[in-house]
């Protein structure tokens, strides 16, 4: 597989209208259909590790990392009975330059929308208005649409706007309910206004404590982009002090009841130090699944009144794996396993990814740094101990010329499923029995001592395949939620291809990549290369990163590809969930394609894998509801 390099700019969603562009790009070559298929054949892990350099590429992000920047505020539209059925609110407008409004509705057709300045003037959406969208994931059909009205110039203050129909309350809400899979609380619509040049908010989680009956805590402030044009990822801007008068959480639960909390600026509240300008609040996770959670600041800014919210789409996990502070070694033929005790309720999560960093000493007794250990594991039983167990290479000791005794530090434990830390401790001492001590020792006598890193020490030693019968192909992967492969539409320009499928569904990545590993079994492929786009690359990524299978044995510089991938999380997650509950519309929320849930999957990639990726990106003209920022990959 030897494909050039390319970057894709396109006007559109980086869906069908991409594909001819790309298949032009990409040296492929007519396509073989095949569809997911499920075995039982096992698939082999890697056991990954990295030199003491990569520590700090393997630590659990800040959840700063993940914060939400933005200029706009958002407010649910619940018509009103009345003469006519309407909505009536006031629109905080801080930017002279202008402001986007924006309005989604699953019954627009029978909607009427006004709006007047600050002045009482009517402004006329007739000659401003474009129809506009939110697309879901990969799917081809399901589009929210919308209304997008551009306000240039405008004037600061509050601006009247007004939802209105002739129908009768009873007869829109049996609509609503006929077009989305909305029953109780039925809200009509989503207003989200941008304002231009302005003030944004920035929202974070406090911690990523979030498993059930954690307390999951927001910290939100105002801050000027102007003052942070180079704003870096996961270092909070300061805020801009005693411009909001009111802070307000609202969290909504995955069974869709809402808590609101005050949000407070008393250092108490995961807010800081007292009056900072941070405020803070948090709720009990009561339930497991993904929750909505907003922040909205109100107040006055030196340009105007305003209004700013931030949604982020939050996972809860249940109780699960924790550490007692144990961990104890033995020995094989060939390397030393690292045995980390858990406890509690470890049987809730399937699978794992524990890590951990070796040291030992040096002749003369100091700290010496050995090697990073991760690798996905199930919890098994050792010597009468519920355990993770992880290989150590022998070599790693040996180049490190460390000595016993050693120890553990960093040590977490992340659900794969999630990336949700469930266990951390800083450190805990690793014990040898004599014998194991012995093993060792006359293991990393054997060993060359040149300083070398192999691909064994990196990733374990790959097991013994049956080759397959069908050569090698290029397996091409589509993102969340697509009902069909979008480079499958043009079959015609490909050749050596199989398009992977699982039409409308939401995966996590490690789902996702094992019916991929599953799919390529059933087609009895020798080795492949991976093509994916959205969350099809990240997908790829994964595969790469943690299994033994026949994309190691690809050959050429392209064996791995990403077109669009949100490789760093989107930051419209949980809008997006917002509108597809509101729609009736989506396969469900990805906490992996959030900027917290990305965050936390990157801390398991090594800096090897990574290297091996290839990546294209896209581009959306500036302007218009994704132009700004939203959907730029």
């Amino acid at each position: 597989l030897n494909t050039r390099t390319a970057r894709v700019r396109s006007p559109h969603h980086p869906g069908v209208q991409l594909m001819a562009v790309l298949a032009l790009a990409l040296v492929c070559a007519a396509a073989v259909l095949g569809a997911p298929v499920r075995t039982n054949t096992p698939i082999a892990r890697k056991a990954l590790a990295g030199p003491p350099e990569e520590f700090s590429e393997h630590t659990l992000p800040n959840p700063l990392v993940g914060a939400l920047k933005t200029s706009s505020g958002s407010y649910f539209v619940q018509l009103q009975r009345g003469l006519k059925s309407s909505w009536s609110h006031l629109i905080d407008v801080d930017s002279t330059v202008g402001f986007t409004l924006s309005v989604f509705s699953p019954i627009e057709d029978k909607l009427t929308i006004s709006l007047k300045d600050p002045n009482g003037k009517e402004v006329d959406l007739s000659k401003i208005g474009t129809q506009t969208f939110w697309p879901y994931g990969d799917s081809t059909s399901e589009l929210i649409t919308g209304k997008i009205f551009v306000i240039e110039p405008a004037i600061d203050g509050d601006y009247s706007l007004t939802i209105s129909s002739p129908e009768s309350l009873d007869t829109l809400n049996r609509i609503t309910r006929e077009r989305t899979r909305q029953a109780v609380d039925i809200k009509h619509g989503l207003v989200m206004v941008f304002n231009q040049g302005s003030d944004e908010i920035y929202s974070h989680l406090a911690a990523y404590n979030l498993q059930q009956g954690d307390q999951v805590g927001l910290g939100s402030r105002m801050y000027s982009p102007q003052a942070h044009p180079n704003l870096v990822q996961g270092v909070a801007p300061a805020a801009l002090p005693d411009v909001v008068k009111t802070a307000v959480l609202e969290a909504v639960f995955p069974d869709g009841h809402r808590v609101t909390k005050a949000m407070h600026d008393d250092g108490l509240h995961n807010d800081g130090a007292a009056n900072d300008g941070e405020f803070g609040a948090s709720f009990e996770a009561t339930e497991v699944g993904i929750y909505t959670v907003q922040a909205t600041l109100q107040g006055q800014s030196a340009t105007g009144p305003f209004v700013r919210t931030a949604q982020h789409l939050v996972q809860v996990i249940p109780r699960a794996a924790s550490f007692t502070g144990n961990a104890f070694g033995s020995m094989s033929s060939s390397s030393l396993a690292v045995h980390i005790e858990v406890a509690g309720s470890y049987s809730s999560i399937p699978t794992y990814r524990p890590y951990f960093e070796l040291w030992g000493k040096t002749a003369a007794g100091a700290d010496v740094p050995v090697a990073w250990f991760s690798s996905l594991e199930d919890v098994e039983t050792v010597a009468g101990r519920a355990v993770f167990s992880l290989d150590v290479d022998p070599a790693w000791i040996a180049r490190a010329e460390a000595v016993a005794p050693f120890e553990l530090r960093n040590v977490y434990a992340q659900d794969v499923d999630s990336w949700i830390p469930t266990a951390f401790k800083p450190s805990m001492p690793l014990t040898l029995d004599a014998a194991t001590h012995a093993a060792l020792q006359a293991a990393i006598a054997k060993t060359a001592a040149n300083g070398e890193i192999t691909k064994a020490m990196r990733e374990g030693v790959a097991p013994v395949r049956t080759p397959g019968p069908n050569g090698g192909k290029l397996v091409i992967l589509h993102g969340y939620c697509a009902e069909k492969n979008p480079f499958a539409l043009q079959p015609e320009d490909w050749t050596d291809v199989l398009f992977f499928l699982n039409a409308s569904q939401s995966m996590t990545i490690d789902e996702y990549a094992n019916q991929v590993l599953a799919f390529v079994a059933a087609n009895g492929l020798a080795s492949f290369g991976v093509l994916g786009h959205s969350q099809g690359g990240m997908v790829s990524l994964h595969i790469l990163n943690y299994y033994h299978s026949g994309l190691d044995l690809a050959v050429g510089n392209r064996k791995a590809q990403a077109l669009a991938s949100p490789f760093h999380g989107n930051s419209g997650g949980g809008t997006a969930e917002t509108l597809g509950k509101l729609f009736g519309m989506g396969c469900g929320a990805n906490y992996d394609l959030s900027l917290d849930g990305a965050a936390l999957w990157l801390s398991g990639l090594s800096r090897e894998s990574v290297a091996q990726m290839n990546y294209y990106t896209t581009q959306y003209d500036k302007g218009g509801l994704f132009g700004n920022g939203w959907c730029n990959m």
